[in-house]
């Protein structure tokens, strides 16, 4: 095994494997370009597993460079040696194998030829802006309507084996039936799987989850199980509100009146029993401006209102009637206060 021999001839190795792995060793090396480098990171986020296969990686070539503990090395190198099925060579033969293509032979070899330079799928992407929503149509015939500043990707290849949404904001699915790949959608904490439904997920930075069946069945799990393993922590039916907190801890709202939860997919915005604090950040959203509270002691205050083609300006005045709070402005943005400071 030489230093000009072809990664073709590994295990697991073919032409895609090679460029996949220049391009990981660029990226360890700091080399990579910008591109490059949204590249690995499109890749690392397409699996957990990739993750720690880069660090095999890193891994070998902190050994091609005598950077490790002489046990981690030797392990490595032995390990190296039973897996390409080759006969043990003195260590320093390993230092004459430092060039990049013989290290990524071991490393396909230490994993089984299997995972490491799978092909990064290429990604659709959809985003809105602040004040902007957008209707998304997909091949399948699912319909995913986006609420301002939201986004939702998924693989070039969906639909093919599987049906995966990862959504960042909120967003109204409409899903089309499929009972061999069922649609999930993947936010930070959690995963909805559709049983045949229409639904709102809303998952906005890190808060929690919020899931509103309008037609259906879906399955809402926390995001931190594996897909072997996935117990539903709710099966939520047709207007139940499921909800995952930032921790995780599940909880269920029977009978809610689904209408509000979906009337921002027709331009109309409706609180119900809102607090004051989650109404602020929304208005934000959709109206672009920065609305401060005051006093942190008023985000826990509730508002019951629908709003539809109204002023920025006539919205608040009617929230501050409401909830008895009085409106300024300052440094470009709204402030919202106790009457009488």
């Amino acid at each position: 095994m030489g230093v000009g021999t072809p990664l073709s001839r590994y295990r697991g190795m073919h032409s895609d494997d090679e460029r996949r792995y220049l391009l990981l060793d660029r990226y360890l090396a700091g080399e990579a370009s910008a591109g490059d480098a949204q590249t690995v990171r499109d890749w690392l986020a397409a699996d957990p597993e990739h993750a720690r296969l880069l660090d095999d990686l890193r891994l070998i070539r902190r050994v091609a460079a005598g950077r490790v503990p002489e046990s981690s090395t030797d392990a490595t190198w032995a390990k190296a040696v039973k897996a390409l099925g080759v006969a043990p060579r003195p260590r320093p033969v390993w230092r004459l194998l430092v060039p990049a293509l013989a290290a990524a032979a071991v490393v396909i070899a230490l994993i089984g030829g299997r995972g490491l330079l799978r092909r990064t799928p290429q990604w659709r992407e959809y985003a809105t802006t602040a004040a902007q929503r957008m209707v998304v149509r997909l091949q399948d015939g699912t319909q995913v309507t986006l609420a301002p500043k939201s986004r939702v990707r998924y693989a070039a290849d969906y639909g093919t084996a599987r049906r995966d949404l990862y959504l960042d904001g909120e967003a109204y699915f409409q899903v089309a039936p499929d009972s061999q790949r069922p649609l999930r959608v993947h936010t930070t904490q959690s995963v909805t799987e559709d049983l045949g439904t229409a639904f709102v997920v809303r998952a906005y930075d890190q808060r929690a989850t919020e899931v509103v069946v309008a037609e259906g069945r879906v399955a809402l799990s926390r995001a931190d199980t594996t897909a072997a393993s996935r117990t539903p922590a709710l099966v939520l039916e047709a207007r139940d509100l499921g909800r995952l907190d930032p921790s995780g801890v599940p909880a269920v709202r029977r009978g809610v009146d689904v209408g509000r939860y979906i009337a921002w997919t027709r331009g109309v915005l409706a609180f119900d029993g809102t607090p004051l604090g989650d109404v602020v950040l929304t208005l934000g959203r959709w109206y672009n401006v920065e609305i401060r509270l005051a006093d942190s002691a008023l985000a826990a205050r509730r508002l019951t209102a629908t709003f539809q083609n109204e002023s920025i300006d006539l919205v608040l005045q009617r929230i501050a009637l409401t909830v008895g709070l009085r409106v300024e402005r300052a440094d470009g943005s709204v402030i919202l206060l106790r009457n009488g400071r």
